[in-house]
């Protein structure tokens, strides 16, 4: 294994937490730095400050302005504006120190809408599902930097499309958190307080790949051990999805909720299908395993039963 100096960006929030976790884990130096810790994206020269005297071997770039389908919706200006604002940003921090690799995990809501299942081929086949255009605009525009940066700069960037992840560490806040985070937190609140209903919001009917944010961690300190990435974008995939309605039932038996569940259809699907083909990961990571969904449930639900009061 390479031992490497790695810089987390975003590294207080869910993603970056866990990633920064695993590096030390496995033994790299790893300097987590964060807006709260003095490192704002928004502001270049201060977050050069931050960055320029630790000379990184690898960038990962976990930082970002997010949350529920709803969030992006109704703050659809500030997302764009804050996210391409870091990313412009990072890239410019990642032109001064072309020695360093530029690891970005990216959101598959990237992604056409309408597609049945993601190839990385097809990132630009096709208009973004509106509910989620704010935010996937500026995941596609990772792509055009990482090319960009690369041809002009020789910027050297490893793009990993992610599906929807979910695990400890994220808020606890349902309009900020991921999605099914947002579940077990109902769930585990809903049989805390005795309550006989929880709310799912939308129909239930969408079907998401769900990743456990602690296998994209052991993938990024993967890269980083094997000492760098061929520079093709690959999709963290299973090839593999379950509907919310399929997850809110799991999570239900896991945490002994016997109530009952309300739709509240106000509220938007998104697409209506997003499952990640599977064909370049396995080639290029033919060994690696997935933690098992009743697995990742287990240790979720009791890190929100350990933190919600």
């Amino acid at each position: 294994m390479t031992r490497a100096k790695v810089v987390v960006l975003g590294a207080t929030g869910f993603v970056g937490r866990n990633v920064r976790d695993r590096l030390a884990l496995d033994g790299h130096e790893v300097h987590g730095l964060s807006r709260t810790g003095g490192c704002d994206l928004l502001d270049l020269p201060a977050a050069w400050r931050q960055i320029e005297h630790l000379r990184p071997d690898y960038i990962v770039n976990c930082a970002a302005f997010v949350g529920s389908v709803n969030f992006v919706s109704d703050f659809a200006a500030d997302v764009v504006d804050v996210n391409m604002r870091m990313l412009l940003n990072t890239y410019k921090i990642a032109q001064q120190m072309r020695e360093a690799v530029l690891i970005n995990p990216i959101a598959n809501c990237g992604f056409p809408g309408g597609l049945d299942v993601y190839r990385e081929g097809d990132l630009w086949d096709g208009p973004l599902d509106p509910s989620v255009k704010s935010y996937g605009a500026t995941r596609r525009m990772i792509d055009v930097l990482a090319d960009c940066y690369r041809r002009q700069y020789g910027v050297r960037s490893a793009n990993l499309f992610v599906p929807n992840m979910y695990g400890p560490y994220d808020s606890h806040n349902p309009n900020k958190t991921h999605a099914l985070n947002a579940l077990v937190i109902k769930f585990v609140t809903a049989a805390k307080s005795g309550a006989e209903e929880v709310e799912i919001w939308g129909t239930g009917r969408p079907v998401r790949e769900w990743l456990y944010v602690k296998d994209l961690a052991r993938l990024v300190s993967r890269v980083v051990s094997e000492g760098g990435f061929n520079g093709e974008p690959v999709s963290v995939a299973q090839n593999h999805g379950l509907s919310v309605d399929e997850i809110a039932a799991l999570i239900a038996e896991r945490v002994g909720f016997k109530g009952r569940l309300r739709r509240n259809t106000s509220y938007g699907d998104g697409s209506p299908r997003k499952v990640m083909d599977d064909t370049l990961f396995r080639g290029r990571f033919p060994d690696f395993t997935f933690t098992p969904m009743d697995q990742g449930l287990e240790e979720t639900v009791a890190y929100y039963r350990g933190t919600i009061a």
